[in-house]
């Protein structure tokens, strides 16, 4: 009798060892708990990289808009421009300019003129740069050694005394002259 209680005791276990692995194969909640964990990871992994991609490229942009901005810094701060010449007869004002920075294609945002007390009397937006020996327009602005002159046509009927002139480069530099008239 032992012995058939050996057997038995080998038989059940390996009755409840099937019932276990029966369960777990077709257990419904088991595969469920599975399955709904690995949707969550794959969901969290997905969200994951998609905010990780928008950071990378938000930083990007960032990048590109400081880099640009230093590189305009970098040049405006090599502008020069000198006046070598303002004339200021009858209704039109000319001024003769040299590009004598490292700064090459220097442009022009606007020329602002002002009286003697600094008071402010015009401002004219991009005047038409031209060569001072063939007369021919400057299309991407005054190069680097390059001369150059623009006209205001009609100019402010000025009078006579000490006027200002302050020219404003499409880089945020100003550079400040003056001129007499009779």
């Amino acid at each position: 009798m032992p012995k058939h209680k050996k057997k038995s005791t080998i038989s059940q276990y390996a009755l409840s060892g099937k019932r276990h692995v029966r369960n777990l194969l077709f257990d419904k909640k088991a595969v469920s708990v599975v399955v709904s964990t690995i949707v969550l990871t794959a969901g969290v992994l997905a969200m994951g990289i998609a905010i990780l991609y928008w950071a990378y490229s938000w930083g990007n942009i960032a990048n590109h808009t400081y880099s640009t901005a230093e590189e305009n810094s970098a040049k405006a701060v090599q502008e020069r421009l000198g006046f070598e010449y303002i004339d200021y007869s009858g209704n039109t004002l000319t001024v003769n300019i040299i590009n004598w920075g490292t700064s090459n294609n220097v442009t022009i945002a606007s020329v602002r003129i002002y009286n003697s007390a600094h008071q402010y009397l015009s401002n004219y937006t991009r005047p038409t740069l031209r060569n001072i020996t063939t007369n021919a327009v400057i299309p991407f602005g005054l190069p680097m050694t390059g001369e150059g002159y623009f006209r205001i046509t009609p100019a402010p009927a000025l009078g006579s005394g000490l006027f200002y002139i302050q020219i404003v480069t499409d880089r945020g530099r100003t550079f400040d002259g003056s001129f007499a008239t009779p």
